[in-house]
């Protein structure tokens, strides 16, 4: 007799044997007891979590004819699926069955009865890969189910399954399992199968397994075929060529060291024992997430770590920063893409590996410093009868303005180093810092500027002349700012007036006039432009 894989000959065959989905097994046990099953259910999530084993024992409990608590697993329905060879539950790979004209085939034998159960059962597995125009063939069958009919769509991708099916199923999320959760299923798989393993090894398993009980089962069925009386540690790492956590530990150390000579030596003597350069680099993201989860407080058991690895993780968290931990973790996990992406397909497999570790080493963290900004009185416009000289067309200015950054009331203004001669070019440079000056005062002059053509710039000293168009009126505007090396403590109010005109109308008539007046302006005339 041929033997079973134990992936198979472990398959869950009730509810109670189906871990980490209690959210979904509740649920379902649930709408058994009111008698109220769907017609269709999508279950999704990641392989090995038990989405099609859920549903044949699904099929079997609707199906039971045994007394108690369903499914029965006795009963002669019970027994025919759990063999395979119930003609009313059908399961179709959607991988290999694609095409239109499979579905429709499927929706031509939808119609017949079903022979000796009750509700007939079309399993659909990895549902996502149908084509377009077999969605649009099952779509009407799912909208007009016969009542002897149950769907269950399996998948991993659903979000490539059209909304028009999605909406005629009820969903359920399968989850990860998690790694103490399938620890345990391993050792009570091993104690009935008369077989020894240390709990680390089991651990590692779980791990190695990403969350797929069937993926870890697999791994557990190649360990027990190597033939030792037990699974140990060093022998699962040695099957699987994988790292042991002592060797890992020890180029972390080496890394937080900044010990470059000795850490490369390390990463080639380990590629060269035979051990894959990727799955080498996994590993230590793997372990410095470990020390980053365990520095913040995660527990060990549910990082499926031993006591004692734990314990020796936290001291060895005492030699490094968070900061410089969380730079480690986000370079090696650069290195991982790196070989995901064929950066490693070079005559140096470990290069990607080796690039990490040296550019850690020698690129430390950055300290922070704590930047105290100086706090300045704002300064204030001014209006002097000084003409002022025409030297440069400024209209750069305007755009530079769009840009400033809102400053509060009661915020301190960032200055600029001093200068000693002003010029346009370094007016330029630090309009921002002026902008922000006059918000900080509640003058309003930003919005003059943004809403209007600067005509020019003149600079005397340390005082600034702006002339301005806005509205078919020019003003002009004078004032002095300490982002430009002038103390706060002589600098005059705020005022803004209008350019001289010989035509001068009344105040009432300009409703700008006003709002000018009201910032501190005084309306001397009006220039036609």
């Amino acid at each position: 007799m041929i033997n079973q894989a134990l992936y198979r000959k472990w398959r869950s065959q009730s509810f109670n044997d189906i871990i980490g989905q209690d959210h979904i097994t509740q649920t379902l046990q649930n709408a058994l007891e009111m008698d109220r099953i769907g017609h269709a259910y999508l279950f999704n999530g990641p392989r090995g979590t038990g989405k099609t084993s859920t549903a044949r024992i699904l099929a079997k409990a609707v199906n039971c004819t045994g007394t108690g608590k369903r499914p029965c697993n006795t009963c002669a329905i019970c027994r025919s699926i759990t063999e395979g060879r119930q003609m009313d539950l059908i399961e179709i790979d959607a991988a290999s069955n694609t095409s239109v004209d499979d579905i429709r085939d499927l929706r031509d034998k939808v119609g017949f009865r079903p022979g000796e159960v009750k509700r007939k059962f079309y399993i659909i597995d990895e549902t996502h890969m149908l084509s377009k125009s077999a969605f649009n063939a099952l779509l009407k069958t799912l909208e007009e189910p016969p009542p002897h009919v149950i769907f269950v769509l399996a998948t991993t991708e659903p979000e490539k399954i059209p909304e028009t099916i999605l909406s005629r199923c009820q969903r359920f999320d399968f989850r990860r399992i998690s790694v103490e959760k399938v620890a345990e299923r391993l050792a009570y798989i091993m104690e009935h199968e008369g077989l020894k393993a240390e709990k680390d090894a089991l651990l590692y398993i779980a791990r190695q397994g990403s969350g797929s009980m069937r993926d870890s089962i697999s791994l557990l069925d190649q360990l027990t075929a190597y033939g030792h009386d037990i699974i140990t540690l060093d022998l699962v790492q040695s099957v699987l060529g994988t790292v042991n956590q002592a060797t890992i530990q020890k180029l972390v150390g080496y890394l937080f060291k900044r010990d470059i000579t000795v850490g490369l030596a390390l990463i080639n003597k380990v590629v060269a024992d035979g051990v894959e350069p990727r799955r080498f680099t996994l590993a230590v993201l793997e372990y410095l997430r470990d020390l980053l989860l365990i520095m913040h407080g995660q527990d060990e058991v549910m990082l499926g770590l031993s006591v004692e690895m734990a314990e020796s993780m936290r001291q060895q968290t005492d030699e490094i920063s968070a900061i410089d931990l969380f730079h480690m973790t986000k370079r090696f996990s650069q290195a991982v893409r790196d070989f995901k992406f064929g950066a490693g397909e070079t005559i140096i497999p470990q290069l990607p590996l080796e690039l990490a570790f040296v550019d850690v080493a020698i690129n430390e963290a950055q300290p922070q410093v704590q930047i105290q900004t100086p706090v300045v009185a704002a300064a204030k416009p001014s209006l002097t009868k000084q003409s002022p000289q025409r030297i440069a067309d400024t209209s750069p200015i305007k755009s530079q303005s769009h840009q400033s950054k809102h400053v509060s009331k009661t915020s301190s203004v960032k200055l600029p180093p001093p200068v000693n001669d002003l010029t346009v070019e370094i007016l330029r440079k630090r309009w921002k810092y002026i902008l922000a000056e006059l918000r900080t005062e509640g003058v309003n002059f930003e919005s003059f500027f943004i809403s209007s053509a600067i005509k020019s710039v003149d600079i005397h000293g340390h005082t600034i002349y702006i002339t301005w168009r806005v509205l078919g009126k020019k003003w002009s505007l004078e004032f002095q700012s300490p982002a430009m090396n002038t103390p706060a403590n002589s600098i005059p109010e705020p005022q803004l007036s209008q350019a001289s005109s010989n035509d001068t109308p009344s105040v009432g008539d300009d409703e700008l006039v006003k709002e000018a007046m009201k910032l501190g302006g005084k309306f001397v005339g009006r220039e036609p432009i």
